[in-house]
């Protein structure tokens, strides 16, 4: 069973500060994903898959998924190859039957009952498909931002697996998905 869910909002603030303020998290992303010796294995050996671009940014995301459990508060293990393995097979099983991408993929994937910290992946979802695009920026590659998303979902399985959210942590037991606003 999963821990209780950090809330969307706190997922949301962290996500931003992240990216806004990349200075005060530069180390804290690296070393988390040293810490998570075969879950970053994971992501290199996945990373063959992706294009040159998507493949530093895949890493890069998923320290930001690190250092949400770690602004939490609380414990967070190394994980086991067994772990890794495990649920990498069982999002993509999942996966099978949420693709392809379309209108109704989110909607979908929000069906899935048995995801672990949901509002993490549901800003997964914002950054990756829906957030507006900044000046500058190229359209979203689907295919690529997919495999990303996918690996998310993995160290996401993985992480809350192995995290013990410190006392006093008041998470929420049930999910209700909640939008973000795009800004302006």
């Amino acid at each position: 069973m999963s821990n209780a869910f950090i809330p969307r909002a706190q997922i949301h603030a962290w996500s931003e500060d992240i990216g806004n303020n990349t200075d005060a998290h530069a180390a804290a992303l690296p070393r988390l994903l040293r810490s998570q010796r075969r879950l970053g294995r994971f992501i290199e050996e996945n990373q063959e898959n992706l294009d040159p671009n998507t493949a530093g940014v895949s890493s890069y995301l998923v320290g930001v998924v690190a250092r949400m459990f770690e602004l939490a508060g609380g414990q967070l293990k190394s994980a086991t190859w067994a772990q890794v393995r495990e649920a990498e097979a069982k999002v993509m099983t999942a996966a099978a039957e949420l693709l392809p991408y379309d209108a109704s993929f989110a909607d979908r994937f929000r069906a899935v009952s048995w995801r672990s910290q949901p509002h993490i992946l549901d800003e997964a979802i914002y950054s990756l498909f829906e957030r507006k695009l900044e000046e500058g920026e190229e359209e979203i590659n689907v295919p690529e931002s997919l495999k990303v998303f996918l690996l998310l979902w993995v160290a996401t399985e993985v992480l809350d697996l192995n995290w013990k959210p410190g006392k006093g942590f008041e998470g929420e037991a049930e999910y209700a998905f909640t939008a973000i606003e795009a800004e302006a």
